[in-house]
């Protein structure tokens, strides 16, 4: 369950808020993260510098399947020229982390009250469309870091790999006899005591 501060829900009750949305794309160190928002200024969220960015980008809505999954989310710069289009294609962007959160402020006092991740996954696909003697939009197409809870590896549920994670684990150590053990269910039933003439038989035979 999510939990919302006290003072956004206050600042919803009061219906004096706004929500804002920030796009974070991280970088090879030491260089700080890519930061735009949707709004012009800049602002400081979690140690971060965002960017005003009005009007100049647009996120798809992060929508789920039945099966649980985000599907892919398209992030879309535009009114951007000749210049900034070069320097975006030839930096390595591919695979590069993307988060995208929905932040709520409060109209009275333009700060940050809660922070609601909406997306979170990896730069996949750049499309680019061009104007003639004009600005230039820049479609990213970015895959969704839930994708990779389908995707196969090599491991397997036995002592040995496991120890190869932890060599102190043993949570499978009986994995492979606990299989074919047999189990038994209840308790065995006493025998009736035999008559007489059936115990002496049994004696002398």
């Amino acid at each position: 369950m999510r939990t919302i501060p006290t003072a956004a829900l206050n600042a919803l009750d009061s219906g004096f808020f706004e929500v804002r949305c920030l796009v974070k794309i991280a970088l090879d160190a030491p260089e700080a993260p890519f930061c735009i928002w949707d709004d012009i200024g800049s602002i400081v969220v979690e140690g971060d510098t965002y960017f005003g960015a009005a009007g100049r980008f647009t996120v798809q809505a992060a929508t789920s399947a039945k099966d649980q999954s985000v599907r892919n989310l398209d992030l879309t710069l535009s009114g951007l020229d000749s210049q900034a289009v070069g320097l975006i294609s030839a930096s390595n962007w591919h695979q590069r982390p993307i988060l995208v959160q929905r932040a709520i402020r409060a109209l009275d006092t333009p700060t940050v009250l809660n922070l609601v991740p909406e997306f979170s996954g990896f730069l996949d696909q750049a499309i680019i469309r061009e104007t003639p003697g004009g600005t230039s939009t820049m479609i990213f197409r970015c895959e969704s870091a839930s994708r990779a809870f389908d995707r196969g590896n090599a491991r397997k549920r036995s002592d040995a790999d496991q120890r190869l994670r932890d060599p102190s684990d043993g949570f499978f150590a009986f994995a492979a006899t606990a299989i074919s053990r047999p189990i038994s269910w209840g308790s065995v039933p006493a025998k009736k005591p035999q008559s007489g003439l059936k115990a002496l038989i049994s004696k002398v035979f």
